[in-house]
């Protein structure tokens, strides 16, 4: 419907609060006062929400100086006619006062009761106006009343030299005007509607506002011999008289239905869940006292689902047949209000004991199955009603022996002092893969017979969601209207929550994420220990894996109560509590979360620290102690990358920070090649040239290691150029010794034999030795592919000379030996093949090499097949590839892997050795090493051929 609005909400309240803030009263007195811009906004939005329910001139209702600023005199611009209501025509504007009002929610957070009150109050009642209808004259009058107050301050004239006390008196005054003119307004919309309103509530809140005004108007009467102790008195009677009108004549109308909603029409992977729900009714039911079962959990996990498909199964409907009810609690104010609902929901005539006519109806029926749904909206926000009183009425229901009560609410905890029948499986986790991807293809109309990639970007998506329910079908949903997978995929990692939203219906917390988690929120910031609880989430949201043990305990000093904020969060179920006691987040709560609550610069300065202590812990090199070494990096792997690309794009670089990230590559290039920090990194090093050569040279080595030789080329020439330009000719060098290997990898030997002599030639000018012996070792390499086994036995054999003898080299020498294993292989020459191999292998194991030790267990084992010598091939290769699993070196394991496949397929196993290339691939595709892949899947579709 339209605002009856002469002009817009948005120019209204700038209006106001701008000459509020320059030239009115609260603007004199905010130099002195200070008075918060959170109540300036608060007024403003009272002033416009006025103005939306009545017919308005447009001239705005505040106080100003005289034109001439010398006076101080006051002039009230709003007149008794701007008050007026035109009665019969009165159609209350639905959209902007919902708009208006949550704005209001959200201003008055850290308000005090009743101004807090006011707003979340009218929100309630507007949700639920059915028509505008004649309002009572008498309500009507008390406006007017009300602007006679205003006038009367509105005709003060200050003194001259009245010092700026008077003023803070008379603003706080006209506050309170204005608080208990916007609530004669509230109460004069909520008119139309039919059912009895909370009556204790709204006696209390005029109460207060009573109070208040008697406050300010002391406080007036002592700055100033000015007196209106009668004009206070009538504002009394008025709100007596207001008091009488709410008990007698303001009614809500609820949204009751005696009958059940319908089943959902898509409802997957909660099938135990929902058998467990109907045998503990209907076994509760047949026998004294009946179930009380809860479903518990975060928003947007499907609670309410969940109850709605438990009151259609078939045991359910055949054991309660019609007395089968469900109360949504999201429009309810506290238990007063409960208690006429559930009095209309079972069409009890009303009574001024309406909980004894409730308790004689259900005691009266053998069997009654009733859902009180999103509980917390009654039970979890103070302010909206006698949390006390909800649990008592709950404990009432729940003793009577007939009823079978089914309650949903968010968090972990269940109301106190009622014996609850599941206890312990009322918490709901989030959908399976597989639930999840059957929810998704039947609302979006897909299935497993789409194309490859449109089906690896709905399975990527939905693990990118955690499989929440209410992410899930909404991204349905958006791939129903014609959006591909592949496009929500890459507007997920672009937008994430925010892109969490019907495309067709009306913002809420059921076709809305984000607007479900801010329910949490509100309800987390309306407890205990609020801020820091926020500051934890806001923490947990850095940290994908989870907050571990180990990080909580060393946070514990930066906060006064960690472990009340950790409850509270678990409470609400913002977060969970993991297998390994880690404190963990669904992915679309913690996105939220890191847009909306940033971490305080304290909180922030510890876990820089706390993470950068963990990252120089990291081993750089591979020994037997290493999967012991890397126990505490290798926990937090994935946080660490999370948190340092968060500190890469918001801070400038700095050493602390380019040595962390070196530190975590380091130890992912031995385990998991990863080139993502080091990129990012990059992107921030403009205008630092040897820090961005050295990064473009790590970006460089890794991609060669993952055989993505075109990224790699890239990086070394970037790398190359600036040391050049700089006059480092000596990693100048190094850059071609690795663009040496790219080719050579690749096959283009000229190319790569020209790189490793112009590399070596230069090495040798700086007196480098052993990166010289390295470009030799390339050559016998070139050479040993060509075939060219001679001339490979030569390179080789005099790099080895150049590392023997010198003990730090003893490794080098190692890999020249085993080169010469693989050289004899090649020349069929198994007998010195395996004799170098093995001296290889014991040279390793002078040093600790493990990883030396497991290459050449597996090269022996490749030698043993290709003198089909099975077992022994069989037996070396397994080895080898525990060996690796142990060290956690998942691209050997994939080598393993792929060479037990080969085994297999020369032993005529045909599909024994398809399943190891598959298991190798799935490594390496993991890993990115995608030169390797393509040659699995050739090894794959080879075998597929001979099949055929």
């Amino acid at each position: 419907m339209r605002s009856r609005c002469h002009h817009s909400n948005s120019e209204e309240v700038r209006c106001f609060h701008d000459k509020a803030s320059s030239r009115g009263i609260f603007g004199r007195v905010q130099k002195k006062k200070e008075t918060s811009t959170i109540i300036l906004h608060y007024l403003a939005a009272c002033h416009a929400l006025s103005d939306i329910l009545q017919a308005r001139n447009d001239k705005c209702g505040l106080l100003e100086e005289d034109a001439d600023g010398a006076g101080r005199a006051l002039i009230g611009r709003a007149s008794k006619k701007d008050l007026e209501l035109e009665v019969e025509n009165l159609s209350p504007a639905y959209d902007g006062i919902k708009a208006l009002i949550l704005g209001m929610v959200n201003m008055t957070d850290g308000l005090p009761w009743p101004l807090k009150a006011v707003p979340q109050t009218f929100l309630q009642i507007v949700q639920h106006l059915e028509k505008g209808q004649a309002v009572a004259a008498g309500v009507t009058q008390l406006l007017t009343e009300v602007q006679a107050h205003w006038d009367l301050v509105a005709q003060f004239h200050a003194p001259d030299g009245s010092d700026e006390k008077l003023f803070a008196h008379v603003a706080t005054f006209f506050e309170v005007l204005l608080s208990v003119f916007i609530r004669l307004r509230v109460l004069q919309v909520a008119h139309p509607v039919a059912s009895r309103i909370a009556v204790d509530s709204y006696n209390a809140a005029l109460t207060e506002e009573s109070q208040r005004v008697t406050s300010a108007m002391r406080a007036l009467e002592s700055a100033r011999d000015w007196t209106v102790s009668n004009d206070i008195a009538d504002m009394k009677k008025e709100l007596q008289v207001l008091n009488q009108s709410v008990t007698t004549d303001i009614t809500i109308d609820l949204d009751v239905c005696s009958a059940p909603p319908p089943r959902p029409n898509v409802f997957h992977g909660r099938d135990d869940t929902v058998k467990s729900l109907v045998d503990l009714a209907i076994e509760h039911s047949t026998r004294q006292p009946s179930a009380n079962l809860g479903i518990l959990g975060n928003g947007g996990l499907g609670k309410t689902s969940l109850a709605q498909v438990v009151m259609w199964e078939g045991p359910i409907v055949e054991h309660f047949g019609p007395r089968r009810f469900f109360l949504s609690c999201e429009p309810l104010v506290d238990a007063t209000g409960v208690g006429a609902a559930l009095s209309k929901l079972f069409d009890i005539p009303t009574s001024k004991d309406i909980l004894r006519e409730i308790i004689t109806h259900l005691e009266s029926h053998s069997r009654t199955l009733l859902v009180l749904d999103n509980l917390e909206t009654v039970w979890l926000v103070p302010g909206y009603g006698d949390q006390i009183q909800l649990e008592r009425l709950l404990r009432r229901l729940a003793a009577i022996p007939t009823l079978t009560l089914i309650i949903t609410s968010r968090g972990i905890v269940l109301p106190p002092g009622i014996s609850w029948a599941n206890v312990a499986s009322a918490t709901l986790e989030p959908f399976s893969a597989e639930a999840a991807l059957q929810t998704f293809d039947e609302i979006a109309r897909t299935s497993g017979n789409d194309e490859e990639t449109q089906r690896a970007a709905v399975v990527e998506l939905l693990k990118e969601v955690d499989y929440m329910p209410l992410a899930v079908t909404l991204l349905a949903q958006l791939a129903q209207c014609g959006q591909k997978p592949s496009v929500l995929l890459r507007h997920w990692k672009k937008l994430h929550t925010t892109m969490l939203k019907s495309a067709s219906r009306a913002s809420g917390r059921e076709t809305n994420v984000a607007a479900s988690i801010a329910v949490s929120i509100k309800l987390l910031t309306a407890g205990p220990n609020s801020e820091e609880s926020l500051q934890l989430l806001s923490i947990c949201a850095h940290l994908p894996a989870g907050l571990q043990t180990s990080v909580f305990e060393q946070l514990e000093k930066h906060f006064e109560d960690i472990h009340s904020a950790c409850n509270s969060l678990t409470a609400l179920s913002l977060i969970s509590v993991g297998p390994q006691h880690e404190l963990r987040m669904l992915s679309p709560i913690r996105h939220f979360i890191l847009n909306a609550h940033p971490m305080t610069a304290n909180h922030h300065a510890a876990m820089r620290q706390i993470y950068f202590d963990i990252a120089a812990s990291a081993p750089t090199k591979l020994s037997e102690e290493f999967t012991t070494n890397s126990t505490a990096v290798a926990a937090e792997y994935e946080n660490l990358n999370v948190f340092l690309l968060h500190l890469i794009n918001s801070e400038e670089p700095s050493q602390s920070l380019v040595d962390t990230v070196n530190a975590v590559s380091s130890y992912a290039y031995l385990t998991t090649p990863s080139v993502t920090l080091l990129v990012a990194l990059r992107s921030r090093l403009d205008g630092h040239a040897i820090l961005l050569a050295w990064c473009c040279t790590n970006i460089g080595q890794i991609y060669l290691a993952l055989c993505d030789y075109a990224s790699a080329i890239n990086a070394l020439l970037q790398a190359s150029e600036i040391y050049n330009r700089i006059g480092d000719r000596r990693r100048a060098a190094y850059c071609a010794l690795l663009l040496g290997s790219c080719q050579r990898n690749q096959g283009f030997y000229e190319v790569a034999v020209q790189l490793y002599t112009a590399a070596r030639d230069s090495f040798l000018e700086f007196q480098d030795h052993l990166n010289a012996s390295q470009c030799l070792m390339r050559l016998g390499d070139i050479a040993t592919n060509q075939g060219k086994y001679e001339d490979a036995k030569k390179y080789i054999t005099s790099a080895r000379s150049a590392f023997t003898g010198v003990s730090k080299h003893r490794g080098y020498a190692a890999q020249c030996t085993s080169r010469l294993g693989q050289i004899y292989t090649g020349e069929g020459n198994f007998a010195t093949a395996e004799t170098e191999l093995q001296t290889a292998q014991s040279e390793y194991q002078a040093i600790g090499d493990q990883l030396g030790i497991g290459q050449c267990m597996r090269q022996l084992g490749d030698l043993r097949r290709r003198q089909r010598d099975f077992s022994s091939a069989e037996e070396l290769l397994v080895s080898a590839r525990e060996q690796f699993i142990r060290m956690g070196v998942p691209m050997e394991q994939a080598v393993c892997i792929y060479d037990i496949g080969q085994l297999r397929r020369d032993q005529g196993r045909v599909q024994e050795a398809l399943e190891a290339f598959r298991t190798a691939a799935q490594i390496y595709e993991r890993i990115g090493a995608a030169g390797k892949l393509e040659k699995c899947r050739l090894a794959i579709a080879n075998l597929d051929n001979l099949q055929i």
